[in-house]
């Protein structure tokens, strides 16, 4: 009976664990199955966000992607767009047969904007990306490669400039020093003129005896000395009872011989006086050309172990088909310039000089100054000897006059020191001329640029543009201020010397430049060639008239290159805003560029002059009078032959990427550029981002146990968030152009 019992208890007991087990299966796929939506929703929204956040940037501004080659987004409303792509996504098809397993519905969506493209940074990125593959081989193959077989002669002529720029003006100081030398020298010996007058005039010849009368020099008195002592005895040896006779003959003797001997004896003062600050001037000015000759030496010393720059070192290096070939004309003054400085001995000798000088000087005035005593007709009385007198009146006239002879102007001393000073300076007169002449013919060739800088009259259109322009680009710099302080906040010369130095420095920084962009630099090179390529530049033909010198007629077709849109490429280089400043900036560096070069052809076709400032000279009014003819060739034709060594063309337009390169690739020209393409579209970069970031919800119902699935929420496993029987998740997507 309990076993009966017992077995009832029992049935129906494994319909009840198969109950269990399938309960706990479906609650584990059930939980399986909503959590594998939640994923494949996660995914699915991350991809519908991506695509839509793509399909709003796929409405770029088509104006700045055709002329300008950059991409920001256009005027569209973009949550417009954004919505519109995601609900045509998120619209279920037509078919009733269909089953969707992630049935996903639009919650909210969001875009927000960042990245203007008048930002330098969104600016720069751009333009690399523009131009990374073709600018370094257009660059390499159409500027540096025709650059590089003159690097070594431009390196030695850059040399030889800078040499001789230092070395002219020091030789001119020595030279200049060593000519005051002589003329104190020649004015302390001149300042014995006038004591020699009154001592004997002429000085040479004897003195004959004469009767008292007018006495104006030494040798006078000399000569009436016999007369006054007859007269005196006579007057001395009459009859008491005669009136003397000869009263005031003697009288007048007496009187004028002291005043002669007093003037005489005032003058010698006065020369003794002059002469040794004179003497000490030469002296002064003689160690002072010994310090210049030793100045020239220490430039010397220096030029030669000196190198022009490491960007013609760097040349060999570039890696350009067909440009490996060096010219070999150089020019080589490097070694003559060794014949400028004076040697040791001759400043030694030239210090003899004054010494010997300074000799004669203490002779001659001993000379006369012993003479006053021994011819006052006071101190020697009746009793003087007439003779001895007359001797040592001559004898004190031919000290003073041979001293004279000696180192007087035109003495036959310091004239041979003048000689052998002047035997050094070689062809100084005939450098000067050249010198001159290169001068005037610099100044004709700078009235080019100052006439182009004077256009303004007539260009009211154009100024009115350029001021606009101007604003642009001062919003933009006060743009990309404000970006800055915001990242700041946030911890995260008319002298042909001086005009070619300048040249060759422009060219010394023209290979560094070159060596820069070449091997490292790439932005910079990025950025010139991205304006040379995108931006016009000014019609150098309207020049023509203007460079052969007909500065006064300006044609109407010329007024109007001056409108900014015709002039864009110089306007990025030099930033000014009035009509012909920027266009006379860029004439002066290409004439300053021809400068440097023609000179240095100068320096080879002129080594044979000798004298090295003499070549030097001649090479600078070669180069001035070749770079002339080039700018009218280059105004005329658009092109000019690099050089007589290197006979490639380079056109104007190559000139300006050259001058980008050296110093046209700062934040001032990006500025310039994005103020351009506002002024010539309508478009202010700064408005126009190139970044989007999108943030889209998005809903899906869950088919089993929701409850469990929010459980399961709090503990981190559900990539999302529930909502009752919903799950939502948030998706973002940026995409930058």
């Amino acid at each position: 009976m309990r076993f009966k019992c017992w077995r009832r208890q029992t049935e129906g007991s494994v319909s009840v664990f198969l109950i269990m087990v399938l309960a706990f299966v479906f609650l584990f796929s059930a939980v399986l199955i909503d959590y594998a939506r939640m994923a494949a929703a996660s995914v699915q929204g991350e991809r519908l966000a991506r695509a839509a956040v793509r399909s709003v940037m796929s409405a770029y501004d088509v104006e700045l992607r055709e002329q300008y080659g950059l991409f920001a987004f256009g005027g569209s409303d973009g949550d417009e767009l954004m919505a519109r792509v995601l609900d045509d996504s998120l619209r279920k098809s037509g078919r009733g047969d269909g089953f969707n397993l992630v049935n996903l519905g639009l919650d909210t969506s969001t875009l927000e904007w960042s990245r203007s493209l008048g930002s330098y940074d969104v600016f720069r990125r751009q333009i690399n990306e523009e131009m990374k593959y073709k600018a370094p081989v257009d660059f390499a193959l159409e500027i540096a490669g025709k650059f590089k077989p003159l690097s070594g002669a431009m390196e030695e002529a850059s040399r030889t400039t800078d040499l001789f720029a230092k070395l002219q003006p020091l030789y001119d100081k020595r030279e200049a020093a060593l000519d005051r030398m002589l003329e104190h020298r020649r004015q302390a010996a001149e300042n014995a003129r006038k004591p020699l007058t009154l001592i004997k005039n002429p000085a040479g010849g004897g003195i004959a005896d004469s009767s008292i009368g007018t006495i104006s020099s030494a040798a006078d008195i000399a000569a009436q000395y016999n007369d006054y002592v007859n007269k005196s005895h006579a007057d001395l040896n009459r009859d008491p009872k005669e009136s003397p006779q000869y009263t005031w003959a003697i009288h007048s003797y007496l009187a004028q011989s002291s005043a002669v001997i007093s003037r005489l004896s005032s003058l010698l003062a006065d020369w003794q006086n002059d002469h040794a600050p004179l003497m000490r001037k030469a002296g002064d000015a003689l160690k002072e050309a010994e310090a210049i000759n030793e100045e020239m030496r220490g430039a010397i010393r220096q030029a030669k172990s000196a190198s022009a720059g490491s960007g013609y070192d760097s040349s060999a290096s570039w890696d350009i088909p067909d440009s490996d070939t060096n010219v070999a004309a150089r020019p080589n003054l490097m070694e003559q310039a060794e014949q400028l400085p004076l040697d040791t001995a001759d400043f030694r000798g030239m210090e003899n000089n004054l010494a010997m000088q300074e000799a004669a000087y203490r002779n001659a005035e001993s000379r006369a100054s012993s003479l006053s005593g021994g011819i006052n007709p006071l101190s020697v009385g009746l009793n003087g000897n007439s003779g001895a007198m007359k001797a040592a009146v001559i004898g004190a006239a031919e000290a003073l006059d041979a001293y004279l002879h000696d180192y007087g102007n035109g003495g036959a001393v310091i004239g041979r020191e003048a000689s052998g000073i002047e035997e050094h300076r070689g062809s100084d007169n005939q450098r000067k001329e050249l010198e001159r002449e290169a001068k005037t013919k610099l100044g004709e060739a700078l009235k080019v640029a100052e006439a182009l800088r004077n256009l303004s009259g007539g260009v009211e259109e154009a100024l009115e543009r350029y001021e606009m322009l101007n604003q642009y680009y001062e919003e933009n710099l006060e743009y990309n201020r404000g970006l800055r302080e915001q990242l700041l906040d946030n911890p995260g010369e008319n002298n042909p010397y001086a005009a070619e130095s300048a040249a060759m420095d422009q060219m010394d920084n023209l290979y560094e430049a070159l060596s820069g962009v070449m091997l490292a630099s790439r932005d910079r090179l990025f950025q010139s060639e991205y304006a040379a390529q995108y931006f016009p530049h000014f019609d150098i033909s309207q020049l023509t008239g203007i460079a052969e010198g007909s500065t006064e007629e300006i044609g109407e077709k010329l007024k109007e290159q001056l409108d900014p849109h015709s002039q864009e490429l110089e306007y990025i280089l030099y930033g000014f805003n009035q009509p012909g400043l920027n266009v006379g900036a860029a004439y002066s560096e290409i004439f300053a560029a021809r400068l440097a070069i023609r000179t240095m052809e100068g320096f080879v076709k002129k080594a044979g002059l000798g004298n090295p400032l003499l070549v030097v000279a001649a090479a600078i009014l070669y180069g001035v009078t070749e770079a002339v003819k080039d700018m009218i060739m280059l105004c005329r034709e658009g092109a000019v032959p690099l050089s007589e060594f290197v006979p490639v063309n380079l056109t104007y337009r190559d000139y300006l990427r050259l001058f980008m390169v050296l110093h046209g690739s700062g934040e001032a020209e990006l500025s310039r550029m994005l103020a351009l393409i506002r002024l010539n579209t309508g478009i202010n970069p700064d408005d126009r981002s190139t970044y989007a970031s999108a943030e889209i919800r998005l809903g899906m119902r869950l088919w089993f146990l929701p409850g469990i699935m929010k459980l399961l929420q709090h503990t981190g496993a559900v990539p999302g968030e529930i909502d009752g029987q919903t799950y939502f998740k948030a998706v973002k997507a940026d995409f930058a152009y």
